[in-house]
């Protein structure tokens, strides 16, 4: 079950973390130069972007750490 965990300032953090990764990767190779790095920043890309749409973090979960102030942690 996802609960929310991630305040609006981290999920609009995680928006731009995730436009930013994934338009280099995708649009701008030679700056990274590597394959295998290119596929680990489109992972990871996609990973904060997945974050943002639920507002939820797996590995704050596992952790613990929650960074959602609205009342109580609500199911999504």
């Amino acid at each position: 079950m996802l609960v929310k965990n991630l305040s609006a300032i981290d999920r609009a953090i995680r928006g731009i973390v995730a436009v930013v990764a994934l338009t280099t990767a995708i649009f701008f190779p030679e700056v990274i130069g590597d394959p295998l790095l290119q596929g680990i920043l489109v992972a990871f890309g996609l990973l904060n972007a997945i974050s943002l749409l639920f507002g939820n973090c797996l590995v704050y979960q596992l952790t613990g750490i929650s960074t959602y102030k609205g009342g109580d942690a609500q199911d999504t």
